[in-house]
């Protein structure tokens, strides 16, 4: 009888380990097969799908501002620059009745270009001959280097103010440019007064010689002689800028390079 029920014990505590051993895996699992409820059991959310990844776009554009140089109008903003060719300024100065040579290779040098305009008047009494020499100097690029004026014993009207039709040639050289800071020449060149005026590179004088009082001479002229305005007139210069592409140039990720050679 004792032996009986020690065999009982010994086999409550085999069983009753083998259950809860585990973390009572094999007791949840009669559990479960037998649907006693001994346990609470906790649902868990299914586990959420990842979503698609978008699908790259099939061709990357490239905006043109990334690769494009700076522009010759961007470039007058910081630095002063002729916005206009020498041949067209010799245009200019036609169509204003100031009948200009064509703009060619000057005959003492070849690299260098211009063009002139030359008038001499009749000599009245003790009086030197009225004259007007123009001409506009630059290179074979069209770049214009310098424009320069000589007037002699020009003719003004009773308040003492140059004649209209020689003031129409200082009227295109400081328009054409489109400089807009330079606003005391022109009055100054019309009442015949001395004037000296500079900004960021551009020089204009007009002045009365000293030996010579009917005689007057004008220059524009540009020189960047200034580290910043060296350095500015490096960025925006087209030598050290690669030649943008194609405005509609594409380049697609999904299509292999091409091979070398090819």
């Amino acid at each position: 009888m004792v032996f009986w029920l020690l065999l009982t014990i010994s086999l409550s505590l085999i069983i009753g380990t083998v259950l809860l051993s585990n973390d009572m895996k094999h007791l949840r699992t009669i559990d479960r097969y037998f649907g006693l409820d001994l346990f609470s059991y906790e649902v868990k959310p299914p586990t959420p799908k990842a979503l698609p990844r978008p699908a790259p776009p099939a061709a990357v554009r490239f905006p043109l501002l990334a690769t494009e140089p700076p522009m010759a109008q961007t470039a007058s903003t910081f630095l002063r620059t002729w916005r206009i060719s020498g041949a067209e300024m010799c245009a200019a100065l036609r169509h204003a009745g100031i009948q200009t040579s064509e703009w060619a290779a000057a005959s003492f040098n070849a690299d260098t270009f211009e063009c002139f305009f030359e008038h001499n008047g009749k000599r009245e009494k003790d009086q030197l001959p009225s004259s007007i020499f123009v001409i506009v100097r630059g290179d074979a690029a069209g770049t214009i280097n310098n424009m320069r004026v000589k007037i002699v014993n020009p003719e003004t009207d009773q308040y003492g103010q140059l004649d209209p039709n020689i003031l129409r040639i200082f009227e295109v050289m400081l328009s054409q440019p489109q400089w807009l800071d330079f606003h005391e020449a022109l009055s100054a060149i019309k009442n015949l007064r001395d004037i000296k005026e500079d900004g960021f590179g551009a020089s204009i004088t007009f002045s009365r010689e000293v030996l010579n009082p009917d005689r007057y001479n004008f220059t524009l002229s540009l020189d960047a002689a200034s580290g910043p305005q060296k350095r500015t007139r490096d960025y925006f210069s087209d030598r050290t800028w690669l030649p943008s592409p194609e405005p509609t140039a594409e380049t697609d990720p999904a299509q292999p390079a091409p091979a070398s050679g090819q």
